[in-house]
């Protein structure tokens, strides 16, 4: 199930990064042959490297690893090497030597030094790790290295996804393409379950690192299917930084806007693809004193079952979302609180708007695709937050994810 997933136009090839998949029956031995399970990017130059891990505590060692090797080999990154089917997480001491052994083996395919290579993975927490049969499988991955393999990688790193996720830009002469995915365990504190983004402009880690934090905050963070963080998410963005000969972008606000925009557009496609998700619904929040306290009070109504059940009721129970409001934990004067749904208005400094009819309400709320604005009445700050309904088939998904 997914709402209105767009029709995604072909990925552009980045100058420098070439992109390579493998089937190796990760989840199953069965699946071998039958669906890509690995994706491997790499890069023909050492390229300057930024990324935004999650915030559960319970994190998987290729998290702690990949911040690892980016804290010490920010300007030296030379491939990616990402695997779905299996998290590698919860696994305890047995954990750390599997996802040594994962970057090892895409070193060795890439033909690069192991500590500049980054790796990811994601599917079933808990589980053995099948190493042998990504190692016995790793030559496939480099074997397929194609600049234009980009859409191939993100289906590889599917699990429950409906649709595999990929979007780019063009900023002047520089090219921009990024990967995700993700369906369930969606609520990231940091990014996104696993997005990967490359390059060719010619940007410096340090100026990459707080770039990337600033356009998670405004587009990963600010998505939620069912409010759970996983212990895998992971964003990277690599740059080659062989555009236009090496000459290091000092105006970078033109990059970062199409950035920006990219990540909205992959964070958007993981919520239209949320397991079990009918509908798409768009919460805007103005009037607020910054602009984390609207993002606060956004996500609070984008996770709370009630507000998310409503949704999937086509109910226009409009009280959930004063309550939803009312528990972000941010100060609020209930006396300024405004609520529409599209055009029809619910709620008007803090007052039954005398023409609002429930059923103009219901009408909204059946539709796939609607916007609430909240205006807080506080201030000049806004955010804007995704998400969908709850439904039955989100429970039947994750019921039998592990079947």
């Amino acid at each position: 199930m997914s709402v209105n997933p767009p029709h995604l136009k072909p990925a552009l090839a980045v100058p420098g990064f070439k992109v390579g998949t493998a089937s190796c029956g990760i989840k199953s031995p069965e699946q071998k042959g039958k669906r890509q399970d690995v994706s491997l990017i790499v890069s023909d130059v050492p390229c300057h490297a930024a990324g935004v891990f999650t915030q559960n505590r319970f994190r998987a060692v290729c998290v702690k690893l990949g911040e690892a090797t980016i804290e010490s080999y920010a300007t030296d990154i030379r491939a990616i090497i990402a695997n779905s089917g299996n998290a590698n997480a919860g696994t305890g001491k047995f954990e750390q030597q599997w996802s040594e052994d994962l970057i090892n083996a895409a070193a060795n395919a890439a033909n690069v030094d192991t500590n500049r290579v980054l790796s990811a993975s994601t599917g079933v927490i808990g589980t053995p790790f099948p190493i042998e049969r990504i190692q016995g499988g790793m030559h496939e991955a480099a074997e397929s290295l194609n600049e234009n393999h980009w859409d191939a990688a993100a289906h590889a790193i599917r699990t429950t996804d409906t649709f595999a996720k990929w979007s780019s830009r063009k900023v002047g002469d520089y090219t921009i393409t990024g990967i995700a995915k993700g369906s369930g365990m969606i609520h990231p504190n940091m990014a996104t379950m696993l997005a990967f983004i490359a390059t060719d402009a010619p940007i410096h880690a340090k100026q990459l690192a707080p770039m990337l934090r600033r356009v998670a905050d405004r587009s990963f963070n600010c998505i939620s299917v069912d409010g759970d963080t996983s212990t895998n998410d992971t964003l990277y963005l690599l740059s080659s930084g062989i555009g236009l000969g090496h000459t290091p972008l000092e105006e970078t606000s033109e990059f970062e806007q199409a950035l920006t925009e990219l990540c909205i557009e992959l964070a958007q496609l993981i919520v239209r693809d949320g397991e079990g998700v009918s509908k798409f619904v768009t919460i805007e929040v103005t009037g607020s004193k910054n602009e984390t306290d609207a993002r606060t009070v956004g996500r609070s109504i984008a996770i709370s079952p009630l507000v998310k059940t409503a949704f999937a009721g086509s109910d226009a129970n409009w009280g959930r979302i004063l309550m939803a409001i009312g528990n972000a934990g941010i100060d609020i004067d209930t006396d300024k609180v405004s609520l529409k749904a599209d055009q029809v208005i619910m709620l008007e400094s803090g007052n039954l708007h005398p023409d609002y009819r429930d059923e103009d309400g219901m009408a909204i709320f059946a539709k796939d695709e609607f916007t609430l604005h909240v205006d807080l009445g506080l201030g000049h700050a806004s955010a804007t937050v995704w998400t969908g309904d709850l439904t039955h088939e989100y429970i039947v998904i994750n019921a039998e994810y592990r079947s």
